[in-house]
């Protein structure tokens, strides 16, 4: 599997961690090794389709491209037309790791958060926490409405970004503000929450949750009674 020039060096650092490409059929295997030019060996974390309105200008800065129009230019292989989300890790030479001499880092389990989150979203009408990988993509009728990550880029921290307002900020800001951020590819329409630090106030994590269904959930499903 391999990228375009101007992506490696992004990819040698980690910063990219994800690919859209457009195929016939899946064309890597999870857990499957490949050699990729001028990168070395990469490892696929998780391949999963997704729909043509899941590729965002958020998603496309994400994978290194400036915005949608950049990444179909490129992400297009023949007349494919099955849209695959394929997130992966660079592997690291023994050579290079004893370069550098880096202390070993367990990432988070998020394992407790994430029975926690799969409550929440599975209480509301047809919301589903679907594994992608170590995250979960939160979603309502195969419309996502959020993400819960784990070790995202390698940050060592758990979190959930979801859809948002600039009202859902100043609530969170209030309820959990050690907690609260905004979104790396995000602004005033998405929100995210850290799990890490201070004790966190879970009734922020339901509010974000459920504002975030809200705002992506098929009007016939919000008529239904959420409890």
């Amino acid at each position: 599997m391999d990228f375009t020039k101007r992506l490696r060096p992004g990819v040698l650092r980690g910063d990219i961690t994800c690919s859209v490409r457009i195929w016939h059929r899946p064309r890597v295997k999870p857990g499957n090794r490949y050699d990729s030019t001028g990168v070395g060996p990469i490892e696929i974390d998780s391949i999963q389709p997704i729909e043509w309105s899941d590729i965002t200008p958020e998603l496309a800065r994400e994978t290194g491209f400036s915005g949608v129009v950049d990444l179909l230019k490129i992400a297009r292989h023949g007349s494919g037309a099955q849209v695959f989300l394929v997130r992966f890790h660079r592997v690291k030479s023994p050579g290079a790791a004893k370069k550098k001499a880096a202390p070993v880092r367990r990432p988070p389990s998020g394992d407790k958060q994430r029975k926690r989150i799969e409550k929440i979203v599975k209480a509301l009408p047809e919301g589903a926490a679907k594994p992608a990988g170590r995250h979960m993509s939160l979603e309502v009728r195969t419309k996502r409405f959020g993400w819960f990550l784990v070790d995202h880029h390698g940050d060592g921290r758990v979190a959930i970004n979801c859809k948002g307002s600039a009202e859902m900020h100043d609530i969170l800001k209030q309820l959990a503000p050690a907690h609260f951020h905004v979104p790396k590819y995000g602004n005033k329409a998405w929100v995210g929450l850290w799990f890490d630090g201070p004790k966190l106030d879970w009734h922020a994590v339901e509010l974000a949750l459920k504002g975030a269904y809200e705002k992506t959930a098929p009007k016939k499903l919000l008529a239904l009674e959420i409890e």
